[in-house]
This record gives C-alpha cells, sequence and structure tokens, in this order.
C-alpha cells in the first residue's frame, strides 16, 4: 500500500479500496441465487448437446435457426456450464461474477490506455479508479445474478479490451507493439460479435475514442478499422443465414417506446434499478419514487462534486463525444417496442465512467464520490435482491422453493400445469420442470384445465401456491 512521506494514504488508494469492499458487499450474495427461467432452457439444450457428443462446430453454427446467434457467450458457455461445471448454480454465479470483475477490469484497462493517448496525467491510476466505479454500478446486477445474461459482461470485457489495444497503438513506443495491439482489435472484435450483437456497433466506438483523444490517425489504424468493418459486415450476412425473426417483445417500434427507452437510459446510468420502474408503472409511487431519489440522488451528488472544479478537465468537443458515446451505444436498444434492462447499457457507461474517474483523479472529493457511488449500488442492488415477486430475484427463489416441494413428491408422468400467473411460471417453465423432476420435455403440457386424463395436474395460482 502506497504513503505519502507524511505517513497517510492517498485519497485515491482509500477510495478505490473502498470501492472494492462495496462492490464484495453488493456482489458477493448473489452467488446464492439460484438458476431460473431461461437458465433452464440454456441448460436442458446443453446437457442434450453434451450427451450426443455434438461438434464444437455445430456449437457455432447451429443447424436450426435460433433467435440470438451468440455461439460464445450462450451455446459454448452453457456446454462448460452444464459439463465442468456440473450444473451447479452456486459455480456459475461465481463465474458470472467473475466476468463481471473481469469487464470492470478491462474498463480499467481502456481508461487507462484512453487517459494516456489524451495526454492526461497518472493513467494508471485514473484507469484503476474506472474500473472501481464500473464495478459497483447497478446495471450490472442481472448479468450476475443471472447466468443466461452473462452475454453482457462477456461483451463488455471484449470492447473493453479491443478500445485499450486500440488506444494503446496510439502511442505504442515501437512499431512493432503498435502492429501487434492494432492485429489484436480484429480478432476480439470477432469473439465480441459472437459474443452478443451490439457489439456491431464497436467500430463507431472505437473511431469515438479516437476522435475524443484527437489521436492520429496512422495507416495502422485505417487499416484496422476497416478491416473491422469488413468484420462486421461479413457478421451481418452469416447472421441472417442462422438466426429467426425476433420475438414480439424484441421486435423495434418507432413510437412512444423511444422516448421510453430514451428515459430507460438515463435512469441506468444513475444507478435506478429495473423494478423501481416497474413498481412507479404499477401505481406504487411513494415506494418506487423513494427509491429512485435513495439511489439517483447519491450518483448526481457525485456528478455534482465531480463537475464543480474538474469540468475544465475535458474540452468542450470531449463533453459532447461523452454525451454521444452512451446514445451510440445504446443505439440498438432505443426502437425495442417493450423489452428493457439495464444491463443493456453496460457498453454505453463505460465512457462516463472514465471521464468521472478523470474529473475525479488527484481530488479529496473522490472519497465522498466512492462513498456515495458505492452506497447508491448497494441500495439499488439489495432492494432488488429482497423484493418478492413480481420482482426477478424474487420469482427466482420462489420456483426454487417450488421446485424443492415438488422434488419430494411423486410425479407420474405425463404433467400437466395450470399456470394462473405467466409472469410467476416464467421463473420455472417447462424446461425447469423438466430439468429438476427428470421428466422428458415432451411429458410436460400446460393447459388452462387440469385435464381429466391419466397423469399428474401442477396448479400454479396467481399467488405462487
Amino acid at each position: 500500500m502506497k504513503i505519502d512521506r507524511a505517513g497517510r494514504i492517498p485519497a485515491h488508494t482509500v477510495a478505490v479500496a473502498l470501492l472494492l469492499a462495496c462492490a464484495a458487499a453488493i456482489w458477493i450474495p448473489a452467488i446464492w441465487t439460484p438458476f431460473w427461467g431461461d437458465d433452464y432452457v440454456y441448460l436442458y439444450g446443453a446437457r442434450l448437446a453434451n450427451q450426443v457428443g455434438q461438434s464444437w462446430w455445430q456449437t457455432f453454427w447451429p443447424t436450426q435457426p435460433l433467435q440470438f446467434w451468440r455461439p460464445l457467450s450462450q451455446e459454448a458457455w452453457w456446454r462448460i456450464v452444464e459439463g465442468a461445471m456440473v450444473s451447479n448454480a452456486r459455480v456459475a454465479h461465481a463465474a458470472a461474477l467473475t466476468l463481471h470483475l473481469m469487464a470492470a477490469a478491462a474498463v480499467g484497462l481502456a481508461g487507462a490506455a484512453l487517459t494516456r493517448a489524451s495526454d492526461w496525467p497518472r493513467p494508471g491510476r485514473v484507469g484503476v479508479l474506472a474500473g472501481a466505479l464500473y464495478g459497483v454500478l447497478a446495471l450490472n446486477a442481472l448479468p450476475v445474478h443471472w447466468v443466461a445474461a452473462v452475454n453482457s459482461s462477456i461483451l463488455v470485457m471484449f470492447t473493453g479490451l479491443i478500445l485499450a489495444a486500440w488506444m494503446a497503438a496510439c502511442v505504442a513506443a515501437t512499431r512493432t507493439s503498435r502492429l501487434m495491439l492494432l492485429a489484436a482489435v480484429p480478432a476480439l472484435f470477432v469473439l465480441a460479435l459472437l459474443s452478443k450483437e451490439s457489439a456491431v456497433l464497436t467500430p463507431l466506438l472505437m473511431a469515438g475514442f479516437m476522435l475524443f483523444a484527437r489521436a492520429g490517425w496512422r495507416r495502422g489504424h485505417v487499416a484496422t478499422l476497416a478491416a473491422c468493418v469488413v468484420i462486421a459486415a461479413i457478421w451481418l450476412a452469416l447472421r441472417t443465414q442462422v438466426t429467426a425473426p425476433p420475438a414480439a417483445q424484441y421486435s423495434y417500434a418507432f413510437g412512444i417506446n423511444l422516448v421510453r427507452n430514451a428515459v430507460s437510459l438515463v435512469a441506468w446510468l444513475f444507478n435506478v434499478p429495473r423494478e423501481a420502474l416497474r413498481m412507479l408503472a404499477a401505481g406504487q409511487l411513494l415506494p418506487a419514487l423513494g427509491w429512485i431519489a435513495a439511489v439517483a440522488i447519491p450518483v448526481a451528488a457525485v456528478w455534482f462534486l465531480a463537475l464543480r472544479g474538474g469540468i475544465a478537465r475535458l474540452q468542450p468537443r470531449q463533453w459532447l463525444l461523452a454525451l454521444a458515446f452512451p446514445v451510440v451505444a445504446y443505439a440498438p436498444y432505443f426502437p425495442l417496442s417493450w423489452n428493457s434492462y439495464a444491463y443493456y447499457a453496460a457498453v454505453a457507461s463505460m465512457l462516463p465512467v472514465i471521464v468521472l474517474a478523470r474529473l475525479l483523479d488527484g481530488r479529496r472529493t473522490v472519497l465522498v464520490a466512492a462513498l456515495l457511488l458505492g452506497c447508491s449500488g448497494w441500495l439499488a442492488v439489495a432492494g432488488t435482491r429482497h423484493l418478492d415477486h413480481p420482482g426477478l430475484i424474487g420469482r427466482a427463489r420462489w420456483a426454487e422453493a417450488t421446485f424443492r416441494q415438488l422434488e419430494q413428491r411423486p410425479i407420474t408422468p405425463p404433467l400437466w400445469v395450470q399456470v394462473q400467473d405467466e409472469h410467476r411460471f416464467y421463473a420455472m417453465g417447462p424446461y425447469g420442470l423438466a430439468w429438476r423432476l427428470g421428466l422428458p420435455l415432451s411429458e410436460i403440457h400446460q393447459v388452462e384445465a387440469c385435464p381429466q386424463r391419466p397423469g399428474t395436474c401442477l396448479v400454479i395460482r396467481s399467488d405462487g401456491r
């Protein structure tokens, strides 16, 4: 630990330690989250793939159209969860937390590289602080609590590494190191594209970082960016061959939903949890507004402290680019007709936290900022974690408790399932029942009323009983 000449620990070191402690309090409890929802869909598919010895080539190039072509962060990932992790929920969530930490580290590397390319002082320190700040953002709640959402952390990790290598090449000491860094960018870009569709915007983000730092465009940078554009075009063409039309909740519309999703983006960047917005939409005004205020006001205070005395550290052009970056990164999600999750803004938050780290670097206010942001993240995530249904993690706990009860009872197939609340049942689903009860999926039927036929009928009432 670094100590100054007066025997004091620097404020920056204390702030990073405080953020790490907050991150531990926020995220370690997530390890005990059970599998739920889409987890069971992917587990079931992964077990079938592993049992028949499906080739890894087919994992990356499926024979049947998929809703999402994310072979690295979904199909391959779940084959590892089902195989190497023996379908253990605790191990899988620990791995999800590790991926989140790796994503935060990649944000830190990108911050350090951007700082160096911008000719700002102390790039290493700014990078460490940026990674620590990203690590406590509440918008990462689902990727840590829901194994099916780790594609977000994987995408941020690859995006951070791409931007770090891209900007580091601007100030590389030798031609060889510059070429090696630039050569890594297209390879990382391929991995990002195989993890999540929104990675296709990465070339725009790369150009944005160059404009932000006002770095010189060398021939190698132009060639690398052109190669990434070609790769994106090839990927788009291949994607049309292996994907089916999107489900209704992922369809695009151009109406009031654009405003709703724009407001959501601002909310995500201010640590407002999705559950608070759901409560607001459901008419629970007082608890929702109280929760929103409790998490958003500290974030607003952090930005106030950072801007007061720090606004001149960025040029007007850089401020415009800092505001434009989240809009560009979030562009695929503005037209979504219905679905909107906070982790969609994970990449969009990268440059804002780097800018925040730059504004706070070397100032005593970094301690207060770290405490406020850490407490805001904890209030958002811990509150989400402790909500009962219709909260997402509350549904997961309900599903796990129900599964354990059903596992103690004799089930004679076929299993007929009468459901009164589809949202609650989503946490279990037919795949979850098949997985946990050891039944063939073909023996599980969702019906409107229990039939007068052989088998077992499971009635799930709206109250979950």
